[in-house]
């Protein structure tokens, strides 16, 4: 289950609020201080704490600076008893250091071993029994110092180097008599050019003991700034047939379901969920890898509150509440959930009144604190409760008579659900559904079968339509069953709203639908373009992350800037690219490709859409350093274009 079954809080609570310091007094009663604020308004007190590594280190100079860190922890007299979860580098940035994949070599075969079980010793020494390792964490954002690399060769060494790191750390854990646990720690991201690491950076199950996310509340919606795809007002539909577009992200912002939709899918646009093209890496996705895995998961870092993305969200209780509803949604054990409370890395701090956060803070209280009601966490992991109150879901449906054509044929189910409690996590089971009909949702596409069926409330409100594949004679007719089911996310508790029926006849069709062929549309052939090189984007992505002027010291896999652009320049191009349909000097060769280029995300179109999103950033007035371990802007990476990743997240510690 994924409630916590040691503790009156939800799930394990941990924190990061910064650095114990038992050698300097001033920062260790303000390090006190932070934590006891913490634990107050969480009434509870976290048995988990973020530490780190320190990459600007030489690699000769990791076991001392584990000595001390560790020593601070064991004499901080409020962190007694308290887990530390290590963030481990696998690279120095300290002058004269190599490459990030020499590094990765030179761990997999084994240069730094002392160093690892001389880490291990420290903490060891100090009386940390347990100890959580994050070897390399948010690996698939490349302003990290431990990136797994944009191509596949330096992945597979930064993949041989986490099992080699793995491997020893546990066996200095046994060494030592300390239990030792390795978490495999990526971050939720919209656009990584190392893919989705899932796929192209996961070391095996046998060397990671934790699925870790970091996973934070920036938004970064793909479209143009001043033309969103308003998902909630165009009725919770991809490509909707009366779109509502939003002038700016923050009005966009305004809106819950478009928050808690970007959330869930952090790389959609207007006509795809992923338009990524498989380069997102999302927190279903790694929570659906814990799972099949047969591994416990945690987040290992999450915050909420930074504004320097533009969308103004100082105050934002829909993140947490989001995460929660996920978490528990979702069944996966849940190790531990580690909160930013801190404004190293942006303005993630919540737990103060001059943080200006009131809303924020009651929510991370309210659903990750110690439940004010009577009714505890560990409680509510065995039976719910099913209750009946005011706030009792109600299901809808249009008409109670359906007819469908078998063969094929699609009807429309016309079902709501609603309740009166924001909170309550919402869903509709629906039973009674013979084996010759399957109902698909218009949310993801997902099909669904069987006797018993079970889809959020986002999904029903999306759309449903039955299919009937009935083949025979005659006319069966079949009874589902549809109910409401609300459930309190902090205390368990489960209400049930009354159930509804749809009677559903499956007469054949009179005569047997002909095959047709899918749309096909033209397009010109990427091979035969000239002009523009694919280093244009890297160049926007520069000058954008500089506020319009040219960035000398950074590199791209594309090449460096060949001149200033500013951000109307920027917008200049991109509606060009638009306006071509997404060449910038196509010749004479064309291909002829299947369905709308809409459906799985264009190349014009996810490419428009990822460079408007870079432009948003730029008009919003970006500030801080660009950083290791939050969201990303996204794009396609299709055979036509390279696309960079920019980051948004100011450089943590």
């Amino acid at each position: 289950m994924s409630q916590n079954t040691a503790g009156a809080t939800p799930f394990p609570l941990g924190v990061f609020v910064g650095n114990p310091n038992y050698f300097d007094s001033n920062e260790e009663a303000s390090f006190e201080a932070n934590f006891s604020a913490f634990s107050t308004l969480m009434k509870s007190k976290p048995q988990f704490i973020d530490q780190y590594g320190d990459q600007r280190l030489p690699v000769s100079g990791w076991v001392g600076q584990s000595s001390w860190n560790a020593a601070s922890m064991a004499q901080s007299p409020v962190l007694k008893g308290v887990t530390p979860v290590i963030g481990l580098p696998m690279t120095s940035t300290a002058s004269g250091s190599g490459t990030p994949d020499q590094f990765y070599k030179d761990f997999a075969a084994g240069k730094y071993d002392s160093v690892l079980q001389g880490m291990v010793k420290a903490w060891a020494d100090n009386g940390f029994t347990t100890q959580i390792w994050r070897p390399g964490w948010e690996m698939n954002i490349d302003t990290m110092p431990s990136y797994a690399g944009n191509d596949a060769a330096t992945r597979a060494d930064w993949v041989k180097a986490f099992q080699h790191i793995s491997t020893v750390l546990h066996a200095a854990g046994q060494a030592n008599g300390v239990d030792v646990k390795v978490a495999w720690n990526p971050s939720v991201v919209n656009y990584s050019n190392a893919s989705n690491v899932i796929k192209t950076a996961y070391p095996g199950n046998q060397y990671v003991d934790i699925i870790a996310a970091d996973v934070y509340g920036d938004v970064f919606p793909y479209g143009t700034p001043t033309h969103l795809y308003d998902w909630d007002k165009s009725g919770q539909v991809l490509n909707s047939s009366h779109p509502v577009y939003d002038s700016s992200v923050q009005q966009w912002a305004t809106d819950p379901v478009n928050l808690q939709h970007y959330y869930t899918y952090p790389a959609s646009n207007q006509w795809s969920l992923d338009g990524s093209a498989g380069h997102a890496t999302t927190l279903q996705q790694l929570i659906d890898l814990a799972k099949s895995a047969g591994k416990p998961f945690a987040i290992a870092e999450t915050g909420a509150g930074n504004t320097h993305d533009g969308a103004g969200l100082t105050d934002n209780p829909t993140f947490v509440k989001w995460l929660a509803d996920t978490l528990h949604q979702s069944g996966v054990n849940v190790s531990f959930v580690n909160a930013w409370d801190s404004n190293s890395g942006g303005q993630y701090r919540f737990t103060s009144s001059a943080d200006h956060k009131p809303l924020e803070a009651a929510a991370w209280a309210k659903y990750f604190g110690d439940p004010p009601t009577a009714t505890s966490a560990s409680a509510s992991a065995s039976t719910p409760v099913t209750t009946t109150s005011s706030h009792t879901p109600v299901l809808t449906i249009a008409d109670p008579t359906l007819s469908v054509h078998g063969k094929g044929g699609t009807v429309d189910l016309g079902v709501k659900v609603a309740t009166t409690d924001p909170n309550d996590v919402v869903t509709a089971s629906i039973t009674g559904l013979p084996q010759y009909e399957t109902i698909t949702d218009k949310l993801d596409g997902k099909t669904f079968n069987g006797n018993n069926v079970t889809l959020t409330a986002e999904q029903v409100d999306s759309g449903l339509t039955l299919t009937s594949n009935y083949t025979r004679g005659g006319d069966p007719a079949s009874t589902l069953t549809l109910t409401a089911i609300a459930k309190d996310p902090v205390s368990g508790a489960v209400i049930k709203g009354a159930p509804h029926t749809i009677t559903v006849t499956d007469p054949p069709p009179a005569t047997a639908p002909a095959p047709t062929s899918p749309p096909k549309a033209t397009v010109a052939n990427s091979s035969a373009t000239t002009g523009q090189d694919p280093g244009w984007l890297s160049q926007h992505q520069d000058s954008i992350a500089n506020g319009g002027t040219t960035t000398t010291g950074r590199s791209t896999g594309t090449g460096g800037l060949a001149s200033q652009r500013s951000a109307s320049a920027l917008l200049s191009e991109i509606r060009d690219l638009v306006a071509n349909s997404g060449v910038a000097n196509s010749g004479s060769g064309a291909m002829t490709v299947a369905d709308d280029p809409r459906e799985g995300g264009s190349p014009a179109s996810c490419l428009a859409s990822h460079s408007f999103a870079l432009l948003s950033q730029s008009l919003a007035g970006q500030t801080g350093r660009v950083d290791p371990g939050q969201v990303v802007t996204a794009g396609s990476n299709s055979p036509t274009w390279v696309q960079d990743s920019f980051l948004t997240r100011p450089q943590k510690p």
